[in-house]
């Protein structure tokens, strides 16, 4: 019944490494949301408003769902020191209709 299990992948990454993953997302994927839960609130944001909130470590979570080479992916960011871990779901099909 359930043919296709998520994938999920989880890593530690440096905050250099998390910038790059906003620029990477900017030029290459179709971004279809983001929420930021911060200190201040919990709302739906542009990519570069996640950017600045994580740059500037008001971020506690950001979730980004995107359309990268035709699979839908959601990424949760969940800033750490000296890390911040990544959990990286690629999305069932049936979402991306």
């Amino acid at each position: 019944m359930n043919d296709e299990l998520p994938e999920i992948l989880q890593a530690e990454w440096a905050s250099d490494q998390v910038l790059q993953l906003f620029a990477d997302l900017r030029d290459g994927a179709d971004v279809k949301h983001v929420q930021l839960k911060s200190t201040r609130t919990d709302a739906t944001v542009t990519l570069a408003e996640a950017r600045d909130a994580f740059a500037a470590k008001e971020a506690i979570a950001i979730q980004i769902r995107y359309l990268f080479e035709n699979e839908m992916w959601c990424d949760t960011i969940m800033p750490g020191d000296p890390t911040t871990k990544i959990i990286r779901n690629r999305l069932p099909s049936v979402l991306n209709e």
